[in-house]
């Protein structure tokens, strides 16, 4: 019994444990700051790169903002491809990632949610 299973009503913004595991915690679903490591640029001395990769940068927002309340697979940000197969014999190229360190940010309307419908992203 090393799982925890939830419910989520995304209408309302709300997680619940099952009836396996009641006891199951809630409350990081509910954290509206960066999960992992801080951006520090290269200025600072903890920060290095390797690969041209930066070693620290923000860390993603939590499940509460991965658009859960979704009706179709692709979110529309992008290109969305899927596969039947996987085919080995294409030459694959290398992604590039330019916007690196920068981290993801939260969204106007999902702010409002979280810290009220007063917020202003501005000041």
């Amino acid at each position: 019994m090393n799982m925890y299973s939830y419910t989520y009503d995304y209408q309302r913004d709300h997680l619940a444990t099952s009836n396996l595991t009641p006891e199951a915690p809630i409350g990081f679903f509910y954290f509206a700051g960066h999960w992992g490591d801080k951006f520090y640029p290269l200025s600072d001395p903890r920060q290095y790169r390797f690969l041209g990769q930066y070693h620290y940068v923000n860390g993603p927002l939590g499940p509460r903002f991965k658009n859960l309340g979704r009706q179709q697979i692709c979110q529309g940000n992008g290109d969305c491809i899927l596969k039947d197969t996987l085919d080995s014999n294409r030459q694959r190229k290398m992604k590039r990632f330019p916007h690196v360190g920068e981290g993801e940010q939260m969204s106007e309307e999902d702010a409002k949610k979280v810290f009220g419908p007063e917020y202003d992203s501005a000041s």
